[in-house]
């Protein structure tokens, strides 16, 4: 299960909850309204899912560093 990160409009307090993508957000435990989901980061990814997106990555094409050096150079992978 994912952690969400929450921010309350009410009393501006910032707090975490881990919960299943498919549950009701949560009340604010100071205030009790209702908060709003912020993305401060990226969520991370684990196991096979992990994998297959490195793999992704690595098949894009990298524009060449401002030093010159070409695809082949070993500095620039």
């Amino acid at each position: 299960m994912p952690t969400y990160d929450y921010r309350c409009p009410q009393c501006n307090r910032h707090f975490q909850v881990h919960h299943a993508m498919s549950a009701p957000e949560p009340h604010c435990p100071g205030c009790g309204a209702s908060p709003r989901r912020v993305v401060l980061s990226a969520p991370a990814v684990h196991g096979s899912m992990a994998q297959g997106r490195e793999a992704a990555v690595r098949t894009f094409d990298r524009p060449a560093p401002a030093t010159g050096h070409g695809p082949s150079c070993p500095c620039c992978h």
